[in-house]
């Protein structure tokens, strides 16, 4: 078999997946979109709720997208993570979470996929952060142990997992299933991404992921190398914008770097006609850039407002 066979096998071994409610429908579209305008064939599967029948089309004309209606809960879409992973129509050997406030630069194929089956690939904080304390571990190891059955006496990890991106071999769905389990056991019914400053689950699924890496003896060991942070590549790379608002809704201080990459996807979106100039949410048309780039300073401060009005007028 020839080199080329065998790196075509390895590229399209991936499955990647996503989700979002309707205010995430435009990041959908601009993950799948780059993926697509970098020649990533690989299928994807998006979680959806709420969505209008023109968001859906949007994202199911860039092809080998199967779109996937959330079941009803009070949860963030997030704590639907690893249901969304372990879904029996994922056919492929690995599965790649990607969130929906990011994109890619560049075909990162090969990132899609694991050195080792037996490893996860996912982005340790260095240096560790303010929130991963001696009380957060304690309640994690108590934790694993009350609902995995037993846990390891030491955390083998001295810091806690960054997890908007994630490969994972199928062979661990049964951990899979053990994320999602300990998710419905340790977080509010109702919670939101993050949770009160200080929780030993401040970043919900995320950290209940943390916290089974840490302290679950049949979990896979965490991969040294983390390569889609562009450490192995800087022209290739999964570039996340993190921080509210999104570049959708309205540019902030962050996310202006990644200007150069979300026009040129927005461009590709719109010249392969999968959405009109006019109906792009305004902060993504290159008309309006300057005024956008100048209100970011205060876009956070607008943002917090913007939802504080529509909390009171939906109570």
């Amino acid at each position: 078999m020839s080199k080329a066979k065998n790196n075509m096998d390895k590229a399209i071994n991936t499955t990647v997946v996503t989700a979002g409610d309707r205010a995430f429908a435009w990041g959908s579209l601009l993950l799948v979109a780059s993926m697509r305008r970098n020649g990533m064939m690989h299928p994807v599967i998006v979680g959806t709720t709420g969505w209008t029948d023109d968001q859906k089309s949007r994202v199911a004309s860039l092809g080998g997208v199967s779109l996937r209606e959330l079941p009803p809960s009070r949860q963030c879409v997030t704590c639907q993570k690893p249901m969304l992973m372990n879904l029996d129509e994922i056919g492929t050997d690995w599965v790649c979470w990607a969130d929906s406030d990011g994109a890619f630069v560049g075909d990162c194929s090969e990132w899609l996929v694991g050195d080792d089956p037996d490893e996860i690939v996912i982005r340790k904080y260095d240096p560790p952060p303010d929130d991963f304390t001696p009380d957060t571990l304690s309640t994690w190891k108590r934790d694993v142990e009350r609902f995995c059955g037993r846990a390891l006496p030491e955390s083998r990890h001295q810091t806690r997992m960054n997890a908007p991106f994630i490969v994972l071999h199928r062979k661990w769905r049964p951990f899979l299933a053990r994320w999602q389990r300990q998710i419905e056991k340790v977080l509010p019914p109702d919670v939101a991404i993050i949770m009160k400053h200080g929780s030993p689950y401040f970043q919900t699924d995320e950290s209940v992921l943390g916290s089974l890496l840490c302290f679950d003896p049949d979990a896979p060991e965490v991969a040294e190398c983390y390569k889609a942070n562009g450490s192995a590549d800087k022209s290739r790379y999964f570039a996340h914008f993190a921080y509210n608002p999104k570049p959708w809704q309205m540019w902030n201080a962050y996310s202006l770097k990644w200007r150069d990459v979300v026009f040129p996807t927005v461009a590709w979106i719109v010249e392969n006609g999968i959405a009109k100039p006019g109906e792009l949410p305004v902060p993504l048309r290159k008309g309006w850039w300057p005024l956008c780039r100048a209100a970011a300073p205060l876009a956070p401060w607008v943002w917090r407002a913007i939802k504080l009005k529509r909390k009171l007028f939906k109570a």
